[in-house]
């Protein structure tokens, strides 16, 4: 999938329909958590993605011309005009329609109308960790006892919504007289994004970062650190009112598990996603020194000369005073996995087990988070479905 901006090598791959370059807006504020960072004894990595993953520097993007490449872009956009393509929107999926052990197509609402989408060889769900595992429990699949609680006749007895697993991230943020991402959309930066591709609105918002080892004898990184250039507080949700910079840290392999489950038999209903975050003694533990490697960070000389004052941050380095915060301001990362797990719900091919002709493809398939962020694993996902489903790969390579 990679076309790699320094070409092919042993780590990368170039030629695919996914560019991955360099970002283009260098936040000075990020400058100094790199600088911060170097201080507090962490090395530079200019490559997350190489034989090292330790360390700190910017992130590589899936950009071209400084605009986001989306799989809509690299994917679907190029292929929408094949005949044997078709396009809905507006749909809303209601469930998977089967006869006996087989699935023959999805049932569909559309514009209020409920219509039935038949197909020859597969139904291939990919509606992510949340909606994937209730389209299969609005089918009949997953657990029989809570299925039947709600009227659904169970069809398939399988483990589906549990074992959900995501991200958690913990930030401090600081109010700075730095130009952040704040005062971005002037009209000199919308020039300078559609003439030349460049300048602060080409950014990521979490432009830098780093991953890091907070405890010996691990074989990998346990934290994820976003240095983000703006006010970034609530989910994104709370209003940006300064300038200020968020030095957010992510657990890797959290130990947590939730569950989804449905809140109701309606389709247009969302499911009820229970993430138990820092349920486990080891979250716990690891969020405690993922704040006060951030803290370490934040309080280095480089990053001082841009710290007005505190905005969002715990009220000491005590493992009591993190906890609580951690409990109070944790937030998700936005990757949710491990719902349709292989294994327990899907085979290795990725087909649900006890139903011929029904694939899961997305991030509710892998059995663990992967230590990184999960867009780029989810397109490897897809790809390596494709071949499976076309059969020219074995499952077993």
């Amino acid at each position: 999938s990679e076309d790699h901006h320094a070409g092919a090598s042993e780590w990368h791959g170039a030629g695919g329909p996914l560019p991955v370059n360099p970002g283009r807006s260098r936040n000075p504020l990020i400058d100094a958590f790199l600088a911060a960072a170097q201080q507090a004894g962490h090395p530079v990595n200019p490559d997350f993605n190489g034989p090292e993953q330790d360390g700190v520097g910017y992130y590589e993007l899936t950009q071209r011309g400084g605009l986001r490449c989306s799989t809509a872009d690299a994917y679907l956009r190029p292929a929408v005009e094949r005949p044997n393509l078709s396009v809905l929107t507006g749909v809303q999926c209601t469930r998977v329609l089967l006869d006996g052990e087989r699935a023959v197509g999805v049932e569909v609402d559309r514009d209020g109308a409920t219509q039935e989408l038949r197909c020859e060889r597969e139904v291939v769900l990919s509606a992510g960790a949340y909606n994937s595992p209730q389209l299969l429990m609005l089918s009949g699949i997953g657990v029989a006892d809570e299925l039947a609680a709600l009227g659904i006749t169970p069809k398939v007895n399988l483990p589906v919504g549990e074992n959900l697993q995501d991200h958690p991230h913990l930030a401090v943020v600081h109010l700075t007289d730095t130009e952040s991402l704040l005062t971005a959309e002037t009209s000199e930066n919308l020039r300078l994004l559609e003439a030349e591709g460049r300048g602060p609105l080409t950014s990521n918002v979490g432009e830098g970062g780093g991953f890091f080892r907070t405890t010996g004898g691990l074989d990998a990184p346990d934290v994820q650190i976003h240095a983000v250039p703006a006010m970034f507080h609530q989910e994104g949700l709370g209003a940006a009112t300064d300038h200020a910079f968020h030095i957010g840290a992510v657990l890797l392999a959290p130990t947590s598990r939730g569950k989804v489950t449905l809140r109701s038999t309606l389709p247009s209903a969302k499911p009820r996603i229970l993430h138990n975050y820092l349920s486990t003694a080891e979250d716990r533990a690891t969020a405690i020194r993922a704040l006060r490697l951030v803290l370490d960070i934040v309080g280095q000389p480089a990053l001082r000369l841009h710290r007005r004052s505190d905005f969002l941050t715990p009220p000491s380095d005590s493992d009591a005073d993190l906890l609580a915060y951690a409990r109070r301001e944790l937030q998700t990362l936005y990757h949710p996995t491990s719902t349709c797990a292989i294994g327990p719900v899907v085979d290795h091919e990725l087909r649900v087990h006890g139903v011929a002709g029904l694939r899961v493809v997305d991030a509710s398939v892998m059995p663990t988070v992967v230590r990184g962020n999960t867009n780029a694993p989810t397109i490897m996902i897809a790809e390596r479905a494709a071949d499976l489903i076309r059969g020219t790969v074995s499952a077993d390579v």
